[in-house]
C-alpha cells in the first residue's frame, strides 16, 4: 500500500499536476475498487507528499553523514556526477553575493554538512565570488582568501558560453540582447534591424531569418520555394531532401542558437539566395528583404568560417555538459584538455587572419571578434 501511495505522488510531481488530479471522474472509473480503498483527495495527497519528503530526506541525510569525502556543492543550473538535489530555495531580495550566501548557508546547515563542505561549483558571475567568500568565512572564520578561492570551481560550460558570446556579440552580449528586446517591445523595427546589422554577416542573417519567420504565410512560401528548387535540381535526387527544413531563429543570450542558425542557413544557402531574389521582384517594398540585409558571397564565406570556428566550442559544450561517464563526457580531465583544445583552435584561426594574404573582409571581422573573445578565455 505504501508503494501505491508513493507512485501517484511521484506522478503529480514529475508531471507538474495539481493535488486534485485524482478527483477527476475518469480516474475514478479507471479502477473503482482501488479508488475506494485509497484516499485520493487533495489533503491526503498533500500529506503523502510531506511524509515522503521526510522519509527520503532522512535517507539522503544519512548518505551525506556517512560520506568519506567532503561534500561538494553546485548551484545555479549546473549538474555534477553523483549529485543529490538538496533544495529548491526561493531567493529573497536581490541576487547580491551576500544574499545568495545566506540562502546557501541555510541549506548547508539544514542538512548538517557545514563541517564537511568542500568546493562549490557555479558560473563566473562576480556575485558568486562574493557569495562564496561570505559563505566560507561564515562557516570557518579561520579560512583565508586564498583558501576560499581554492574552493571556487568555475563552470566550464559557462566559460565556453562567455567565449562564444564575446566572439559573436562583443564583451557585453547581455546589453546587446536587452537593447534588441527594447527595440522590439517599442516596435522600433528599423532600429532593431540596424542594431543587428551592425554585427556583420551574422546580424544580417538574423534579420533575414526574422523576416522569413515573421508570418506563417511567408514561412510556408519559403518552404514551397524550397520544394520547387528541389524539383528543378534533378541532380540532387540521390541526396536527402532539405526542402522541409525550416530556418532557425537565434537570440543573443543563447549563442548556440546562433551557431545552429548559421549551420541551417549554410545547408539552405541556395534556397535562401533564390528566395530573396524572387522576393526582390515584389512591387511592395515591405515584401522584399531590405537591400542592406542581403548576404553577399563574402558574407557567406564569413558565415562558413564562423561556423568552423564555433563548431569545436559547440561540440565541447555538448560533450562536457551534464553527467560524467567513464572515460570522458564531463570528467575533470576532459575539461582541462578541452580548454587547451579550444584555446589552440582559436589561436590557429587568429594566426590565419594575421596572414597578409588572408581575405581582408573576413580578417577585419575576425580580428574584431578575437579581441572580444580572447579575454573571456583568460588570454590576450
Amino acid at each position: 500500500m505504501a508503494r501505491i501511495r508513493e507512485l501517484p505522488v511521484g506522478y503529480i510531481i514529475d508531471s507538474n499536476l495539481t493535488f486534485t488530479t485524482y478527483l477527476q471522474e475518469l480516474f475514478r472509473q479507471l479502477d473503482s475498487d482501488l479508488y475506494a480503498q485509497v484516499p485520493w483527495g487533495r489533503t491526503a495527497t498533500k500529506k503523502d507528499l510531506e511524509d515522503i519528503l521526510v522519509s527520503k530526506k532522512a535517507a539522503v541525510k544519512e548518505e551525506l553523514d556517512n560520506a568519506v569525502t567532503q561534500i561538494h556543492l553546485s548551484f545555479d543550473l549546473w549538474t555534477s556526477p553523483n549529485s543529490r538535489l538538496l533544495a529548491f530555495k526561493r531567493q529573497i531580495g536581490s541576487h547580491a553575493g551576500e544574499n545568495i550566501a545566506y540562502t546557501i548557508r541555510n541549506v548547508v546547515r539544514d542538512w548538517g554538512i557545514d563541517g564537511k563542505l568542500g568546493v562549490s561549483i557555479c558560473d563566473n558571475a562576480a556575485s558568486n565570488d562574493v557569495c562564496l567568500r561570505n559563505l566560507y568565512t561564515t562557516l570557518d572564520a579561520s579560512i583565508t582568501r586564498a583558501g576560499t578561492e581554492a574552493r571556487r570551481m568555475r563552470c566550464f560550460g559557462h566559460i565556453l558560453n562567455l567565449v562564444a558570446q564575446a566572439f559573436l556579440y562583443g564583451d557585453d552580449a547581455a546589453s546587446f540582447e536587452l537593447q534588441s528586446e527594447a527595440y522590439d517591445m517599442l516596435e522600433r523595427v528599423e532600429e532593431d534591424l540596424e542594431h543587428w546589422r551592425a554585427k556583420g554577416p551574422v546580424g544580417k542573417l538574423h534579420n533575414i531569418v526574422k523576416f522569413i519567420r515573421a508570418s506563417p504565410q511567408r514561412t510556408e512560401a519559403f518552404k514551397a520555394h524550397a520544394r520547387e528548387q528541389e524539383e528543378v535540381d534533378t541532380y540532387k535526387l540521390a541526396e536527402e531532401s532539405t526542402a522541409e527544413l525550416e530556418v532557425i531563429q537565434n537570440n543573443a543570450t543563447r549563442w548556440n542558437s546562433t551557431y545552429m542558425m548559421i549551420e541551417r542557413a549554410l545547408v539552405k544557402q541556395s534556397e535562401l539566395n533564390s528566395f530573396i531574389q524572387e522576393l526582390g521582384l515584389e512591387a511592395d517594398a515591405s515584401k522584399r528583404v531590405p537591400t542592406a540585409d542581403i548576404l553577399t558571397s563574402d558574407d557567406w564565406k564569413v558565415l562558413r568560417e564562423v561556423s568552423h570556428i564555433l563548431e569545436p566550442v559547440y561540440n565541447m559544450t555538448m560533450r562536457t555538459q551534464g553527467w560524467g561517464t567513464s572515460g570522458g563526457h564531463g570528467r575533470l580531465w576532459e575539461v582541462m584538455t578541452g580548454m587547451e583544445f579550444v584555446l589552440e583552435h582559436l589561436e590557429d584561426w587568429k594566426v590565419l587572419y594575421e596572414d597578409e594574404t588572408a581575405d581582408p573582409a573576413a580578417e577585419e571581422w575576425y580580428t574584431t571578434q578575437w579581441e572580444e573573445a580572447g579575454p573571456a578565455m583568460g588570454v590576450t
